[in-house]
């Protein structure tokens, strides 16, 4: 919860300083005329071109590190696990396949379809299977 705090203060403070020195820029208009030979434009190509490959690369690489993350997720989430249903009272145990992300708290879905529900007296051990 602090962290969330944190971002947005730090969004709103970025916010705040981005405008601050663009209020400045445009009071200091007169003197940024005097600096037009030293213009992007009078620079070579090359030079106004490394920042936008930067960025396109900064880009990128977030889209792929995104998408191996996403496929790391979906692999774990269809892996089959072996999950182990033991009442505590009798110690009498249920063994059943499930897939990883169909596992929620105390419900699960086995591969089959049926929709297993423990009971207080019940835990779930998970195994690889």
């Amino acid at each position: 919860m602090f962290l969330k705090l944190l971002l947005t203060a730090l969004v709103i403070f970025g916010a705040l300083f981005t405008l601050r020195m663009r209020n400045q820029r445009n009071l200091n208009a007169p003197v940024a005329a005097a600096r037009v030979a030293n213009s992007p434009r009078n620079q070579p190509r090359e030079v106004r071109r490394l920042p936008r490959l930067l960025a396109a690369g900064a880009v990128l690489l977030m889209l792929i590190g995104m998408s191996l993350y996403l496929y790391h997720q979906w692999s774990d989430a269809y892996r089959v696990v072996s999950v182990r249903v033991i009442d505590s009272r009798s110690g009498q145990s249920a063994s059943y396949q499930a897939y990883k992300g169909d596992i929620d708290g105390r419900t699960f879905t086995t591969i089959d379809g049926r929709v297993v529900t423990l009971a207080e007296v019940e835990r779930m051990e998970m195994g690889a299977d």
